[in-house]
């Protein structure tokens, strides 16, 4: 069976998906290839601060104006009035997206076909899978590459309810550093309700570190920090964020890389979902120049001096993780804090960068600076 598409997306992930949303009732003949039989085999939820207009801001499950950030001895309120902190579920993103594609006829999703060949010719690329052949203008690739990554952020979450009012639910937990000192390890917890709450062990690491990332850690917290027994686990997820500033976009005339693997993951943060709809919108803008080949993909998504300054702080992060966790502390105890949002979300004036550098531990930063130029060069 041989078809013939403009493009053809692989991967119906939030990358794929977002693309092909905007090519709902265009004149693109579109194709969608999905490996798996179930694009929703897996739940996630995606966090951003709202900085940048997405077309999803009527399905976003939870909003929050402020965070927390705390350790032991320090707790610091970050202000999110003017850039909102948003929680997406993936299920009601994929619905959303698949309940407007079958009200089309532009676009054909097709599950269980990993694609297992690429080929390109000078016009077209011939697509592969087990039992059929797809030739199309341009393809859209999202699928994880075999690259060797720096650092992992690892994850592992658990969607709690309780009997009681325990939770805040006007408030996040941002980052809530734990007791080992040598770990750069914090819980992640977004509370939907008084009585819910998604509860993240999350851990920077370059190995895994199991005891942090199972279900019985999350059940000590509740005993320790809500001395709350009456409490069930609905529901689980757990992954894996490459955070390396290296992930250069393998895009070529014919194929352009999308999604985490092409770079849109911040390093420093993991930080993915807001780069994404960035991406996808930009390919919108440009697609006749990429179908033509007169638009140049860039390798790096990200610009060289937030690329740099991400370099430093997973070095520290790796060899310092204590003074990672005080510096952090500092950083959000000034009252630049809107700055200190848009860095994290990848739109810093060089205003903001400055301010940000006279707040960090000049003598650690200048320290592992010299380190990573002197590995460069």
């Amino acid at each position: 069976m041989k078809s013939e598409y403009d493009l053809v997306i692989i991967g119906a992930g939030c990358a794929g998906l977002s693309l092909a949303h905007r090519l709902i009732g265009t004149n693109y003949k579109v194709c969608i290839l999905e490996s798996s039989a179930d694009i929703n085999l897996k739940n996630k939820l995606w966090s951003f601060w709202d900085t940048y207009k997405t077309p999803y801001q009527d399905i976003i499950k939870k909003e929050w104006k402020s965070l927390v950030i705390k350790n032991e001895n320090s707790l610091v309120d970050i202000n999110c009035t003017k850039y909102k902190y948003k929680s997406l579920d993936s299920h009601v993103f994929n619905n959303f997206i698949l309940n407007l594609i079958n009200k089309n006829d532009n676009i054909d999703l097709i599950t269980s076909s990993k694609v297992e060949s690429l080929s390109q010719g000078k016009t077209h690329v011939i697509v592969k899978t087990q039992n059929l052949e797809f030739k199309c203008k341009h393809v859209f690739d999202s699928r994880p590459e075999n690259i060797k990554v720096f650092m992992w952020q690892q994850f592992f979450g658990a969607y709690v309810e309780t009997g009681k009012d325990i939770f805040d639910d006007e408030k996040a937990i941002f980052m809530e550093f734990s007791k080992v000192e040598d770990k750069f390890h914090f819980i992640y917890l977004l509370p939907f309700s008084r009585r819910e709450a998604l509860i993240e062990s999350t851990y920077f690491s370059q190995k895994k570190e199991e005891q942090y990332l199972d279900k019985k850690y999350i059940e000590e917290y509740m005993r320790e920090k809500y001395n709350q027994p009456d409490f069930q686990i609905c529901k689980t997820e757990y992954g894996s964020i490459p955070m390396d500033t290296d992930i250069k976009n393998s895009s070529t005339k014919n194929i352009t890389k999308i999604g985490s693997f092409s770079g849109t993951t911040r390093a420093s943060t993991g930080y993915t979902f807001i780069n994404i709809q960035k991406q996808v919108d930009n390919i919108i803008k440009h697609l006749p120049d990429i179908i033509s080949k007169k638009s140049k993909i860039k390798k790096n998504y990200h610009s060289f001096l937030l690329r740099k300054m991400d370099k430093v702080f997973l070095e520290i992060v790796k060899q310092e993780p204590r003074q990672m966790k005080k510096a952090l502390i500092k950083l959000f105890s000034s009252n630049n804090q809107d700055a200190q949002i848009r860095f994290l979300s990848d739109i810093p004036s060089i205003i903001d960068i400055v301010k940000i550098l006279l707040l960090l531990p000049k003598k650690i930063f200048l320290k592992y600076s010299f380190i990573h130029r002197a590995k460069n060069d």
